[in-house]
């Protein structure tokens, strides 16, 4: 089998060189004003055993999200000898010349893993916060209750694109902070830290919710997740497979879903890795996520795909159950820029529909309540536009 390395060697030996040219800047201005964590998600109902639960970087109506490595030097100009990126659209033609070839999806998430592997880890202790600067786009299903006390979904507003700017500590005992710009006045949610191995079950309701035993996830610095591609890949395929996502289908005239599909491993895992880059920014961590996700079934690659901060990026994307999860990123630098969902043909053929999401074991939930994404509709988006370490919640650096 061939290395990571030699295939981007030959890879970059069809690509023209290419020229320096500094990364896509920031275009949006933060608009107006304004969980999930790196975004605030909404939380989703109690349904057949599913258990309510809000966890930071999963998005209330599909699942995952953003984060990674600021690193605005070139990967042209590294010290390790790696193939330069490939300049795609920027690189000049020459007449004549045969077309270059532009990268897969597994190669772009190689690209984004060599640039992860090359960003300086910033010093932080244990007692300190990782502070994390993002622009969002979210779509929110109204919940209410039907003449029969079920409760059933209503209308769908779409919000933003938001400021938020998110705290977590760096070792996962103290409690972070999540504000969020408002038209009216900022939003500030409270997350519950794992201190002393207990923790709230919903972490943003910490004075309604119960404590329940907890492994502190850290924000910067080694933990639970692992930080080598193979064994982060088998623990993302092991949440998928104790932690099932229900996607339901349409709604009757009642308001109640018409059935559900079980998202798959591979579309959970997908996700999943989404989620881990929005909470632990270790680049190590980042680097073997990057890694692992090239090796999933059914990555694709998208260009000219913009994020929530209006820059235009290349995305590594998968769909399923009617959305499309992207994972965008610096055309020229490979940085990561942020996590959208958007929806995409509901493509039913061959899937097993059921009227009602079995309990089983492990935590489901459930996600999508209300009518499907239309094709092209933001279901979530994210922009990450800065991350940095603070003595604490709620300082700015």
């Amino acid at each position: 089998m061939k290395s990571d390395l030699s295939v981007l060697e030959e890879f970059g030996a069809n690509l023209a060189p290419t020229h320096d040219q500094p990364p896509a800047e920031v275009r949006h201005r933060v608009m107006n004003a304004m969980r999930r964590p790196v975004r605030r998600p909404g939380l989703s109902p109690s349904l057949r055993g599913v258990r309510l639960a809000w966890r930071i970087g999963t998005p209330a109506v599909a699942a995952a999200t953003i984060a990674v490595a600021m690193v605005t030097g070139h990967l042209t100009g590294n010290t390790r000898g790696r193939p330069a990126p490939p300049g795609g659209a920027r690189v000049a033609a020459t007449p004549g010349a045969v077309p270059r070839a532009l990268p897969d999806a597994g190669q772009v998430l190689l690209l984004a893993a060599q640039h992860t592997a090359d960003t300086r880890a910033m010093d932080a202790r244990s007692n300190q916060f990782l502070f994390i600067d993002s622009v969002e786009v979210e779509s929110r299903t109204d919940l209410h209750k039907n003449r029969h006390g079920e409760v059933v979904p209503g209308g769908t507003t779409v919000s933003g694109p938001l400021r938020t700017r998110t705290w977590l500590s760096v070792d996962g005992t103290r409690d972070g902070l999540v504000i969020q710009e408002a038209a009216k006045s900022p939003v500030r949610t409270h997350i519950d830290g794992c201190t002393k191995g207990r923790q709230a079950e919903t972490i943003d309701r910490p004075e309604t919710t119960p404590k329940v035993a907890c492994t502190p996830e850290p924000a910067y610095q080694p933990g639970r997740v692992p930080t080598d591609p193979d064994r982060l890949l088998a623990y993302v395929y092991a949440i998928a497979a104790g932690q099932p996502v229900w996607v339901s289908i349409g709604a009757g005239p009642d308001g109640r879903p018409r059935g559900f599909v079980r998202l798959s491993a591979d579309q959970r895992a997908f996700t999943e890795i989404a989620g881990i880059l929005s909470r632990n920014h270790l680049p190590a961590v980042q680097e073997a996520a990057f890694r692992a996700a090239g090796r999933i079934a059914g990555v694709q690659v998208r260009r000219n795909v913009a994020d929530a901060a209006g820059r235009t990026g290349v995305a590594v994307t998968r769909t399923e159950a009617g959305t499309r999860d992207e994972l965008l990123f610096d055309p020229i630098t490979y940085t990561y820029l942020g996590h959208n969902i958007v929806g995409a043909e509901f493509e039913l053929t061959g899937a097993h529909v059921v009227p009602s999401p079995g309990s089983g074991k492990g935590t489901a939930r459930i996600t999508g309540l209300g009518r499907n994404p239309k094709p092209g509709d933001v279901v979530y988006q994210s922009a990450l536009l800065r991350v940095a370490i603070v003595d604490v919640a709620g300082q700015r650096p």
